[in-house]
């Protein structure tokens, strides 16, 4: 048709990677200013390419941020808001459909936990944060890891006593260069490579667990004091790692060692796909596109884990494209961006029509050079909590929702629990300011720049009560926006 050429982008990759790690917490890293180096080769394909800094998930939980991802929707308009009621999102088409539509086998490597399933893709290998999935299909030294991940949950005190190559990383990047390697020349791949880690089992092998010591990571800014003045959602997750013995000094040490000793295991697995890529001529034709669905406190406020509210340490994520058509930018992007972006930037990569209903935007422009692109996106958006009202001491009584004793005496915990995730809360991000709002009409403010750990809420500040008021303004314009779940523009809906 006539103008559909000057419609494409002029640099259509042959294959598309996303590669999404789990639990991610975007400022550890050296790039980020982070004390000890974890991730080299990220850190070297984000300064090649477009990066961002102001990223952020659509909600700080699994499932709801990757099907937002998926779907290009944030919650609201996608309608799952938990971990378990992942089946019938709300959408149009989502990534999968758009990159098939183009003409692209699909696959899944790794950690699914959305509403996608095995025959919608080409390829399908499916594992979870304990191991392949079915247990099954593991064999030999594999499965003899796996079998030690189910006896080892949690925070792992010594190394692990498996080399790296049958971690779940090494596993999943094996399996991504053998499918990808089977593409005859005139096909076009898409792989959504999503590696469980760094989430917990917060376990490391040598030579990560010595290289990465609690003695050689620096410590956390905030302890659990941090929550003597917080909400009962924070100080039930806090009451929750003292009943575990998360919380104790040494083994949250231990935990957050462990962590970023994970974050190097990860980086190298990535830097072997990266050399492979390089090695069999594909990298420069590649657009590879790097995120977690969210963070981690990896020892913040005295936690880890996920959990309440939307801390910077749980909603912002690490972002960044690298390819072809791709300026390379030595920092990051002033532009606040979102995982629902990133569907419509395939889209328009791709030159194929963004589906109805989509919510995110597309950063081709920015990705292409276009500085100016960055005025667009002023500020960014995401929700968090299952709905309803909040938990109050008075509701619990003698309940302990997320807890789990055992016959040996052990306590185990989970950190998505009704009381940590009760209530809806939504935040928006402008430059140095965050607001955050709750379904109660408490709303706190804070300033990144002097408080990146949102220690101190300056709403009742006089001072600031116009720079309240423009966030306000700018959060309700989000949530309309989040919560419009219209699919057809001409007046019906799906």
């Amino acid at each position: 048709m006539p103008g559909e050429d000057r419609q494409r982008p002029r640099h259509t990759p042959r294959d598309v990677v996303v590669v999404m790690t789990d639990q991610h917490r975007a400022d550890l890293c050296a790039r980020e200013g982070f004390g000890v180096d974890t991730t080299p080769t990220l850190d070297r394909l984000a300064r090649a390419g477009r990066w961002f800094d102001r990223a952020y998930t659509s909600s700080p939980l699994c499932v709801p941020a990757r099907i937002s991802m998926l779907t290009g929707r944030f919650p609201s308009a996608h309608g799952v808001r938990t971990n378990r009621a992942y089946g019938n999102p709300s959408y149009g088409r989502d990534l999968v459909d758009v990159v098939a539509g183009a003409g692209f086998r699909t696959a899944l490597v790794g950690k699914n936990h959305s509403h996608l399933v095995p025959n919608r893709l080409d390829h399908w290998v499916e594992y979870g944060h304990l191991g392949r999935l079915p247990r099954s299909a593991a064999t030999g030294p594999d499965q003899e890891f796996d079998d030690w991940l189910h006896d080892h949950p949690g925070t792992t005190p010594t190394a692990t006593p498996f080399p790296p190559e049958v971690q779940i990383p090494a596993r999943l990047v094996d399996e991504a260069i053998r499918w990808l390697d089977t593409a005859a020349p005139t096909e076009r791949s898409f792989l959504w490579l999503s590696i469980p880690e760094p989430h917990v089992p917060y376990q490391a092998p040598e030579p990560y667990f010595s290289a990465y010591a609690p003695t050689t990571v620096p410590p956390a800014a905030t302890t659990l004091e941090a929550l003597d003045n917080r909400d009962l959602a924070w100080r039930y997750a806090g009451r929750l790692a003292e009943l575990s013995g998360e919380a104790k000094p040494d083994v949250l040490a231990r935990a957050r060692a462990n962590y970023v000793g994970m974050l190097r295991l990860v980086d190298d697995q990535i830097a072997r796909l990266v050399r492979h890529l390089e090695n069999t001529g594909r990298l420069d034709d590649t657009l590879l596109v790097f995120v977690s669905d969210h963070g981690d406190f990896a020892g913040e406020y005295g936690l880890m884990r996920k959990g309440p509210g939307l801390p910077e340490v749980l909603a912002r994520v690490p972002m960044f494209f690298h390819g072809p058509g791709v300026v390379g930018e030595p920092g990051p992007s002033p532009a606040h961006v979102s995982i629902v972006d990133i569907l419509p930037t395939i889209c328009e990569v791709l030159g194929q029509p963004v589906p109805e209903g989509v919510q995110g935007r597309s950063l081709v422009p920015m990705l292409s050079g276009d500085v100016a692109g960055d005025h667009d996106f002023l500020s960014a958006y995401a929700e968090q909590g299952f709905g309803g009202m909040p938990y109050e001491e008075a509701d619990l009584g003698d309940a302990e929702p997320g807890v789990r004793r055992l016959d040996d005496g052990r306590v185990v915990v989970d950190a998505v629990n009704v009381v940590t995730h009760s209530g809806a809360r939504r935040m928006v991000r402008r430059g140095r300011w965050k607001l955050v709002a709750d379904v109660t009409g408490a709303v706190q403010l804070f300033d990144l720049a002097e408080d990146p750990f949102e220690t101190r809420d300056l709403s009742a500040v006089p001072a600031l009560a116009a720079t309240k008021a423009d966030l306000l303004a700018d959060l309700t314009a989000w949530m309309l926006r989040a919560t419009d779940a219209q699919l057809d523009r001409s007046g019906g809906s799906a």
